[in-house]
């Protein structure tokens, strides 16, 4: 009797010794705390951005913590159903929303970096709403707007030019909203719509194409 009884004690130990552990190695493991992502851009334009990036999981973490400690409650995975629960996991996920939403643009500032632009090019990006999928649009509109630099006088458009100037300032107009054809030929309609497109914006209405008409367009 004495044996069963030791044996029985061991294995309840056993069994409590390990569900301690358990919960230990849960709470004191590597993987406990959210990491820095190492896709992120740490020279990005933006310090306090990037400094609010680290606060959050800063804060994330603490959270984390207390409600373990304070409350013995897992809030990434919990496994209660009550008011202060469901509470502690709407914060839980509103912290990690905030920390995806810092990453998502350090990452793509990184992607963009990636590709030969700099922190110049990458708060152009950001201040148009552009993403790295349009990194090739934004190219081909860089040498457009090149192409003018080179020789204003050129492309500041007359009716019967014809070239692939013509052909892309149609397509930008479109995109505006104007239905017009994309043949390359600077015809009556192309010159309307750009004159519309002028006086929408209170720009110099004379259906040429000028410096401050051509940055409207490519907006």
């Amino acid at each position: 009797m004495k044996q069963i009884i030791i044996t029985l004690l061991v294995v309840i130990l056993s069994i409590v010794g390990y569900n301690q552990y358990r919960t230990y190695k849960r709470f004191h493991s590597p993987g406990i705390d959210y990491v820095v992502n190492t896709e992120v851009d740490l020279n990005y334009h933006n310090e306090s951005f990037l400094k609010n990036y680290f606060l959050s999981i800063e804060d994330l973490n603490a959270f984390v913590r207390i409600q373990w400690n304070v409350y013995d409650l897992d809030v990434r995975n919990p496994e209660q159903d009550n008011d202060d629960t469901k509470t502690a996991f709407i914060n839980y996920s509103k912290k990690l929303a905030t920390i995806k939403f810092y990453e998502s643009r350090l990452i793509q500032a990184a992607q963009l970096k990636q590709k030969g632009l700099k922190n110049k090019d990458i708060v152009f990006f950001e201040e148009n709403g552009y993403k790295v999928i349009n990194y090739n649009d934004y190219l081909k509109d860089q040498k457009i707007k090149e192409m003018y630099y080179q020789d204003p006088d050129k492309f500041s458009l007359k009716i019967g030019d014809t070239n692939s100037f013509v052909f892309e300032i149609q397509k930008k107009l479109i995109k505006k909203g104007f239905d017009i054809p994309t043949d390359g030929i600077f015809k009556e309609i192309t010159l309307k719509a750009l004159i519309e497109f002028q006086e929408k914006n209170k720009l110099y209405s004379n259906g040429k194409i000028d410096t401050i008409t051509l940055d409207y367009l490519f907006r």
